[in-house]
């Protein structure tokens, strides 16, 4: 399958969740920007998690749906992520509990299933076979087209080795080798949230999964206790456009803000349609402007460091009013999005 990048709703915060209306947004800029594909795999949504053997909630569900058919409509190929929580083997009660969720999940027709193993301790032997038993398993009772499997060790960072445990020796290895070809693994690089990425290191987990990885890329994120306070706007640095030619896919993870995340997600898609000739602060420039509007475009850059460097934890009241001040004259029907999302974040 060719090299694909698209937008995967990962967001982790009970507090700050996405509406529907921003979603139905990603419908019209994927398409506008050639994503390839929307995945829906919030981590607040415990219908997905924690509570995966229970059913969505009619509205819900029929939310979903309609998400999946207006981005299929609109030939963004729709995607959803399945955390199995706490399935540590397959007996007859989650290997029937398991039947009726992804026959719940095929009613939404997803083109790509996720089989999220991330963020849940796995005290298993065989912990690489065990999961790809289950993966396997899900896979058979799914209608999707598509399958990427995230490890419980997604990254080198030693953050997950202080979290889960010790690493099983070989687990990347083992993994790949036990994993059928038709899956995809998820890999964020050599930290949860990268800085960039290198062909050194991805070929190495190419050796390691016998095929190359699938980034799950943590920028722009802000889900994080110690992120929540900056709005990273601007574009995407340290990614050259040969991960196409290093990586199977490319899955970017928004922000809070929905609205503003799709900022610095345009400059992705100039990345890779640009490659050699991508100017990242010309492409940060364009995009605010096409999504904001110029006068407002003009406001952000100009405060971009209190945005992304400064954050709200370290502002002065002189400054935290001075840019209150500045951003509520933007009151057009197209700034207002962008505009809300910037005056919440400035109450924290």
């Amino acid at each position: 399958m060719a090299f694909r990048y698209g937008v995967i709703e990962g967001l982790y915060d009970q507090q700050n969740q996405w509406s529907w209306e921003a979603r139905d947004a990603y419908v019209s800029f994927c398409t506008q920007k050639g994503f390839d594909f929307y995945i829906y795999a919030p981590k607040d949504d415990p219908y997905l998690r924690e509570q995966w053997d229970q059913p969505w909630p009619e509205s819900t569900f029929e939310a979903i749906k309609a998400l999946g058919l207006k981005l299929q409509q609109s030939n963004v190929r729709f995607g959803m992520g399945l955390t199995p929580f706490n399935v540590r083997e397959l007996n007859r009660e989650n290997r029937q509990q398991l039947k009726e969720k992804i026959a719940s999940i095929n009613q939404l027709n997803p083109q790509i299933l996720c089989i999220l193993f991330d963020d849940f301790s796995n005290e298993v032997d065989c912990l690489a076979r065990v999961q790809t038993e289950i993966a396997e398993f899900i896979a058979a009772e799914s209608s999707a087209e598509q399958f990427i499997v995230v490890g419980t060790y997604y990254s080198k960072d030693p953050l997950l080795q202080r979290v889960y445990g010790a690493m099983p020796e070989n687990y990347w290895s083992d993994l790949g080798q036990s994993l059928d070809s038709r899956f995809d693994i998820f890999w964020t690089g050599d930290h949860v949230i990268s800085l960039g990425y290198d062909q050194t290191s991805l070929q190495e987990m190419t050796d390691h999964f016998r095929r190359k990885p699938f980034l799950w890329d943590n920028y722009p994120v802000n889900d994080t206790d110690w992120l929540k306070n900056r709005l990273r706007l601007y574009t995407f640095t340290g990614r050259p456009w040969q991960l196409s030619d290093w990586c199977s896919g490319h899955a970017v993870n928004p922000m809070i803000q929905p609205w503003l995340s799709m900022i610095p997600l345009a400059t992705l898609s100039d990345l890779y349609q640009q490659k050699g000739q991508f100017d990242g602060h010309a492409s940060f420039k364009s995009a605010a402007r096409n999504l904001c509007g110029i006068e407002l475009a003009a406001a952000i850059e100009e405060n971009l460091i209190c945005f992304t460097e400064e954050g709200t934890l370290n502002f002065s009241d002189f400054t935290r009013n001075r840019l209150k001040k500045t951003f509520s004259k933007f009151q057009s029907e197209a700034e207002q999005p962008f505009v809300r999302e910037i005056l919440s974040w400035l109450k924290q």
